[in-house]
């Protein structure tokens, strides 16, 4: 005889599959958004669009401006002529790194975005120190008529770095957007479907006469976890089971630490959709109310914009929320991949979370099914 909790818990999960809007909004519409978002910001390209500048050398001899064009072409600016940052360059450019004189570079922005241009800046600094230290080969090259010089190999500047592990890199747009849909539409799912679906059962008396039959009230109130827990899971397998064949987002992440994280965070979020549950008595107020958090924690934890972009305050604010905790964590194995080390702080913080608010949520749903 299968025990009360999961025949309880086995009829909620039947009640939203079969609910149209609750699939499309929970297993459907990630994806979608994954997608478009994802899209906006960069899709899958391994690599963005390279910078073009336009250079302009004034009075310079061509082999000093040939040699600014070297420099820049070794950083992966491409020297183009319809470049949208323009670089200018000053006159007598040797004359003033021979006499110890300020030799000042002007950089037009144009249509390009500040930081292409700021990279072009850094660039064209580095090829007039590096111009000061092979002045002499460069001087050679203009007595001699040449309107090539090639920068050096290596310079008293080269700067080498080395990275100990595995290097981090800036994910795509659908590898940051997709764990985001994920982490933004469980929580969603949490705190209105099911939210409302508990609020609809006590005003229509269902509750209650579960309640009134042998099935104990903690039974019930364990069914309510199980099947946000096992929703949350359909949600997880199947959000990246369709974002890897649809959009070819691949977490490599360690199984371990990602199954701890997000069984951390189901855990958090369905406290959290239980002790919303137990403040209403209709099921539209509740369904508004749970949008709204669940929206406000989404944007506030990193689920809409990189937390790399927010001040430090913010960053601060965002791990006061589940989401904010979750994106954290996906943030790094996103970047580290299986080098990134366990989250046991994210873990804990979650855990603890849930660890506050289960206890509340399930007096006051006793209460609620008592009353």
């Amino acid at each position: 005889m299968r025990p009360a909790w999961w025949t309880i818990a086995r009829l909620e999960l039947t009640l939203a599959i079969r609910d149209r809007g609750s699939v499309i909004w929970s297993l459907i519409a990630p994806i979608v958004m994954a997608w478009i978002f994802g899209s906006m910001f960069g899709g899958n390209a391994d690599a963005p669009a390279p910078t073009r500048a336009a250079l302009d050398g004034g009075a310079n001899p061509p082999a000093v401006v040939s040699f600014v064009a070297g420099v820049l072409g070794a950083h992966g600016v491409v020297v183009d002529s319809a470049g949208a940052v323009r670089v200018e360059l000053p006159d007598s450019l040797l004359a003033k790194l021979r006499d110890g004189q300020a030799a000042t570079a002007r950089i037009h922005k144009g249509d390009a975005s500040d930081l292409r241009a700021q990279s072009v800046g850094a660039n064209v600094r580095d090829a007039l120190y590096r111009m000061a230290f092979e002045r002499r080969t460069i001087e050679t090259a203009v007595r001699e008529g040449r309107t090539r010089v090639s920068p050096a190999g290596d310079t008293p500047l080269a700067l080498k770095m080395e990275t100990l592990g595995a290097a981090p890199r800036i994910p795509t747009g659908s590898e940051h957007t997709l764990p985001a849909m994920l982490v933004m539409f469980i929580m969603f799912q949490l705190t209105t479907f099911f939210l409302g679906m508990w609020v609809e059962d006590l005003r229509s008396g269902k509750t209650r006469r579960i309640t009134m039959s042998p099935t104990r009230t903690r039974d019930i109130l364990f069914a309510q976890i199980v099947a946000r827990l096992a929703w949350g899971t359909l949600q997880v397998a199947i959000i990246l089971g369709l974002g890897s064949m649809i959009l070819g987002v691949h977490l490599e992440a360690a199984p371990l630490p990602l199954a701890a994280l997000i069984g951390a965070y189901m855990l958090a979020a369905a406290s959290l959709g239980m002790l919303l549950a137990s403040f209403f008595k209709s099921p539209e107020k509740a369904g508004a109310i749970g949008v709204i958090v669940s929206l406000v924690m989404a944007a506030l934890g990193g689920c809409w914009w990189p937390l790399e972009m927010v001040p430090d305050a913010m960053r601060r604010v965002a791990l006061v929320f589940p989401t904010g905790q979750a994106m954290d964590a996906l943030g790094e194995m996103t970047a580290l991949g299986t080098a990134a080390p366990f989250p046991l702080s994210n873990v804990v913080v979650l855990l603890a979370m849930a660890s506050i608010m289960m206890p509340f949520a399930t007096r006051r749903m006793r209460i609620q099914m008592t009353s």
